[in-house]
C-alpha cells in the first residue's frame, strides 16, 4: 500500500477516531503535541483495552525552535506503602500479575499537561472534551475491542463489569458515561483534579476497598520528568530514544551489536537476516534484564552500555552457526498504544501510553470510569533483582517511543506497542527503513517476527514468524541453527501495532498506519 501523504501535518494512531481527533485539533492551529494528546485522549475511550487514564506515558518532541530532541517520563511510582513483606503477606510468592496489588500511581494525565504546557497552543480541554463528547455519545466497537472486552471480563472487579458487561459485537454501539464525567472535570479544573483532587481521591478510594494500597498522597506526590534522550547511529543516522527505567535502551544496544557483527546479513526474510536480529535482540534483551530499572537505582549507565568496548563483548556471545538461548527474568506481557504527529513548523511528537496488560489490574477507579494500570507486576519480590519492589520505585518500563535524526535533524518519528516486543519491532522498522530503503507503510505493512518468553526464567527460544515472512527454506535453515520457529497468520497483531510518520524534505510527510491494528495515519 502506497504511503499517505499530507502538506502540512500528519497523526498516526491505531484507531481512526484518534487520529481524526489529532487531525481536527492540527487543522484549529493546534500543534503536533496538540494533536498528540488528543489523539491520545480520544484512545482512552475508543481503545481503552490497551490505554487510559489509568495508565503512563512516554513522549519524544522535537522542537523546531530550539531544534532539540525533548524526553518526558511520564512513569508512576509504587505506592508508599507497597513492600515485599506487604505483597508475600498477601499470600503471594511472586507479584500477582492483576488485582489492586499491581497498581501503581498512573502518570499519563501529568504527561498530558506538561506537555501541553511547554508547546500546546491549545487547552487541556480541547484536548479533552471531543473523548468525553465520544465516551458520552458512544462508538462502535471494532473486532479487536469488542474481542479485548469480551476476554477480560473475567478479572474486572464488580465496578467494571458494570460498565462493560453491556458491551456487544464489533459494530455495536458503546457508552463510557462514567468516564465522560472524569473527562469533562479535567477538562475543567485541569491535572490537579487527578494528582491531588477528587479524581485522585476517589481512585484511592477505589483501591484501598479492593485491598490496595494506593493512597491519595501517592497520586498527590506524583510529578513525571523531563529526561535527556539517548541515542546510537545505524547507516549513519541517529536512533533515539528514552532512557532507563525506558527498555528503550535494549534496541540501541541490538542495533550496535548487528553493526558489528561479521556475519552475512541476507536479503529480508532470509535466514541469514533473521538469525542475525534475533540473537542481537536477545543478548540485548539479557542485559536489559540485568540492569534495566529505576534510574534512581544506578544500575544502568547508557554511555557504558553503549560503548564500542561493551558492544564488542555483546557480540563476542553470539554464534553465526548456532542459536543462543538466554533466560529471561522479567515477566512476559503488553498492552499499549503508540501514535505519532507531526505540524507544519517541523514538530514531531512520538508518545507511547500503556495500561500495561490490556484493561491493566481489572480494578476501576470507583466512579471515576477509569481503568487502572498493572504496571506493579513488572516488580519483583526478590530483593536482589534489578526491579525488586520497593516503596514508591519505578519498575523496568516497556514503554518506548522512537525518533530518527539526521544530519541533526528530526525525520522520523515512530514506535509500537507489544511489550517485550517493542525492541525487536525497533529494530525491524529501522533496518527496513535504511537498509532496505522502504517508505514508512511498506516497512510497516512488512511481515515481522518476534521472540517469546512464555514465563520468566525459561529459555528464550521460541521465534514466532508470520507466515509470510520466510519461505520454507528459510524456516528450515532457521531451524537448523536452533530456533524454535513458529509460523502465525499475516498481520497479526501479536507483531505489536507500529506507526510512523516522516517528513520529506520539502517540508511535507508521509506516514505509515499497522493494518494488524484499525489503524489510520492522515493528515491535511
Amino acid at each position: 500500500m502506497a504511503p499517505i501523504t499530507a502538506p502540512h501535518g500528519m497523526v498516526a494512531t491505531p484507531h481512526p477516531l484518534a487520529t481524526e481527533a489529532g487531525v481536527e485539533a492540527l487543522r484549529a492551529g493546534g500543534t503536533a503535541v496538540d494533536a498528540a494528546v488528543a489523539a491520545n485522549a480520544m484512545l482512552a475511550v475508543v481503545y481503552g483495552n490497551a490505554c487510559g487514564l489509568g495508565g503512563d506515558a512516554f513522549a519524544l518532541v522535537w522542537d523546531p525552535g530550539d531544534q532539540r530532541l525533548h524526553g518526558y517520563n511520564g512513569s508512576g511510582r509504587s505506592p508508599a506503602a507497597l513492600t515485599i513483606d506487604r505483597v508475600r503477606d498477601g499470600g503471594h510468592e511472586q507479584m500477582p500479575q492483576r488485582g489492586p496489588l499491581t497498581i501503581t500511581v498512573p502518570g499519563a494525565v501529568d504527561a498530558w499537561a506538561a506537555l501541553l504546557e511547554r508547546w500546546g497552543r491549545r487547552s487541556l480541554a480541547d484536548a479533552l472534551l471531543p473523548a468525553a463528547r465520544t465516551a458520552d455519545e458512544g462508538y462502535a466497537l471494532t473486532r479487536i475491542t469488542s474481542g479485548s472486552i469480551r476476554s477480560s471480563m473475567s478479572f474486572f472487579d464488580e465496578r467494571a463489569r458494570g460498565v462493560f458487561g453491556g458491551a456487544g459485537e464489533p459494530g455495536s454501539t458503546f457508552r463510557q458515561p462514567l468516564l465522560a464525567e472524569t473527562l469533562r472535570t479535567l477538562a475543567s479544573t485541569g491535572r490537579d483534579a487527578y494528582y491531588g483532587g477528587p479524581i485522585g481521591e476517589e481512585i484511592a478510594r477505589a483501591v484501598q476497598a479492593a485491598g490496595g494500597e494506593l493512597a491519595a498522597d501517592d497520586l498527590a506526590a506524583h510529578q513525571g520528568d523531563w529526561v535527556d534522550p539517548i541515542s546510537t547511529t545505524h547507516a549513519g543516522v541517529e536512533v533515539t530514544t528514552m532512557p532507563p527505567n525506558s527498555q528503550g535502551i535494549t534496541a540501541l544496544m541490538a542495533l550496535n551489536v548487528l553493526d558489528r557483527l561479521d556475519w552475512p546479513m541476507g536479503a529480508p526474510g532470509s535466514a541469514e537476516r533473521i538469525h542475525a536480529q534475533a540473537e542481537a535482540i536477545k543478548v540485548a534483551w539479557s542485559e536489559r534484564d540485568r540492569c534495566v530499572a529505576d534510574a534512581e537505582r544506578g544500575l544502568a549507565d547508557p554511555s557504558v552500555l553503549l560503548s564500542p568496548a561493551h558492544t564488542t563483548w555483546l557480540a563476542s556471545r553470539l554464534e553465526r552457526e548456532r542459536a543462543q538461548a538466554f533466560t529471561p527474568t522479567n515477566p512476559p506481557g503488553g498492552g499499549t498504544v503508540y501514535l505519532c504527529a507531526a505540524d507544519a513548523d517541523g514538530m514531531l511528537v512520538s508518545l507511547i501510553e500503556s495500561n500495561y496488560m490490556g484493561f491493566g489490574s481489572g480494578v476501576m477507579g470507583g466512579r471515576t470510569g477509569i481503568m487502572l494500570q498493572n504496571r506493579g507486576a513488572y516488580f519483583s519480590l526478590d530483593p536482589a533483582h534489578p526491579n525488586a519492589l520497593a516503596p514508591r520505585s519505578r519498575t523496568l518500563h516497556t514503554l518506548m517511543p522512537g525518533m530518527l535524526l539526521r544530519d541533526g535533524r528530526a525525520e522520523v518519528t515512530f514506535g509500537a506497542m507489544g511489550g517485550d516486543g517493542q525492541p525487536q519491532t525497533m529494530v525491524q522498522l529501522v533496518t527496513g527503513l535504511l537498509d532496505d530503503g522502504l517508505d514508512p507503510q511498506a516497512v510497516v505493512d512488512r511481515p515481522r517476527w518476534v521472540l517469546q518468553a512464555d514465563a520468566p526464567f525459561t529459555p528464550l527460544r521460541r521465534l514466532v514468524i508470520e507466515s509470510d515472512g520466510a519461505d520454507a527454506p528459510a524456516l528450515e535453515a532457521l531451524r537448523a541453527l536452533g530456533h524454535e520457529v513458529e509460523l502465525v497468520e499475516p498481520r497479526t497483531p501479536l507483531m505489536g501495532w507500529a506507526q510512523m510518520i516522516r517528513r520529506r524534505s520539502d517540508g511535507s510527510y508521509e506516514g505509515g498506519a499497522d493494518p494488524r491494528a484499525d489503524s489510520l495515519a492522515a493528515g491535511h
